[in-house]
Parts: C-alpha cells; sequence; structure tokens
C-alpha cells in the first residue's frame, strides 16, 4: 500500500511538471494558447481543445493555412479559403469553418499580426476552462487528495504484514523441583496452629 502511494504521488508529480514545463516552453517560443470553444473546425480540431499558434505578419499567410483571430469581440478559429492581395493597405482574407457549408460572411484583415496554427491538444481545454471558472473548487479538490494521500502513507506506513511460515517464538518452559517432605511439613505444622487457635477460642 506504501509503496502504491508512494508511485501515484511520483506520477502525479510527473505529470503537473510535466504540464508546467510544457507552458512555460510555449511562452518562452513565443507561442500563444487558445481553447477552441466551438465545433466550426472539426474533425481537424476538436471542440475543448487548447490550440497553439504563432503569432506572424499578415503578408506570412497563406491559402489553406488555419488562422486565429478577433472577429466582433469573439475569438475565431477557421481556415483561409481565399486572399485578396489587391488591396494598397494589405492582404484581405475569406475563412470559412471546416465543418461549416459556407465561408463566414465578411473578409477580414489585420492591421497587426495575426495567430497561424501549430497544433492542437485534444480536451485539454475543458480543463483548463473548468479550472479557470472553478478553481476554488480546483484547489480545495487538489489539496484534498494531497491530505488523503499523506494521511495514507501515515497510516499505512507502518502496517507491517505477517510474512507466511513464521511464527512468533515462544519462551521455553521452565522445570521448577519441588520437595514433597518440606511441602508435607508445611501443611502438617498449618493444621497444628488451626487446631490450637480452635481450642483457645472454645
Amino acid at each position: 500500500m506504501r509503496k502504491l502511494g508512494q508511485i501515484c504521488s511520483m506520477v502525479l508529480a510527473v505529470a503537473l511538471f510535466s504540464f508546467c514545463l510544457a507552458l512555460l516552453s510555449i511562452r518562452t517560443l513565443g507561442l500563444g494558447t487558445f481553447v477552441v470553444t466551438g465545433s466550426s473546425m472539426e474533425p481537424a480540431i476538436h471542440k475543448g481543445s487548447l490550440v497553439i499558434i504563432e503569432p506572424v505578419a499578415p503578408a506570412l499567410i497563406q491559402r489553406g493555412d488555419v488562422i486565429t483571430f478577433e472577429h466582433y469581440g469573439q475569438m475565431t478559429t477557421h481556415r483561409v479559403i481565399a486572399i485578396d492581395s489587391s488591396n494598397a493597405s494589405g492582404p484581405v482574407f475569406t475563412t470559412k469553418g471546416d465543418a461549416n457549408a459556407v465561408a463566414d460572411p465578411e473578409p477580414v484583415r489585420f492591421t497587426g499580426q495575426v495567430g497561424l496554427y501549430r497544433s492542437a491538444i485534444p480536451l485539454l481545454g475543458y480543463a483548463i476552462v473548468y479550472a479557470q471558472a472553478y478553481w476554488r473548487l480546483a484547489l480545495t479538490l487538489v489539496a484534498a487528495l494531497a491530505f488523503m494521500a499523506c494521511a495514507g502513507l501515515l497510516v499505512f506506513g507502518n502496517v507491517t504484514v505477517a510474512r507466511p511460515g513464521r511464527r512468533r517464538s515462544r519462551p521455553a518452559a521452565q522445570v521448577v523441583a519441588i520437595d514433597m517432605d518440606e511441602l508435607w511439613a508445611s501443611h502438617i505444622g498449618w493444621l497444628r496452629e488451626a487446631t490450637a487457635r480452635e481450642t483457645a477460642a472454645a
């Protein structure tokens, strides 16, 4: 039981360390993350995925690329299906979700950088969204699990299991010699004293 608790604690620690290291690496490389809340890009990008994007200049975007941009105050991740480079102020992009039947109604253009899709981690976005929304509950659950793990180690760590085939050693029997003559003489003396007390009382 103690060994199992140590293994579970080690696996949890490695998983948390790997997750933090991955997020730190993403930030260090200048990449960004975004949680996909819709299903317009399925099956390429599933709902609830954590999308990793790279900020690039609009001139580097090509047809077929998936980009993440803000449209009417909402973050959108769609595929570029057409580029109009005739505009003097910069290219204009027509986008469309892979699962949508028609393209987005309004083309978009960007004055700064735009997020270019690099990768996606399925379901991880759900965990991040729930952790952000219910961080108090998540913190409480983590603390409760840590407390239970520590309590389990303390309770079961000192329990020793008896090995089969071994028995507790019993103390050896001791032989005591008895002198029967001395025992009989002592008995006769006791009878005489008792008789004398009864006679005196009468």
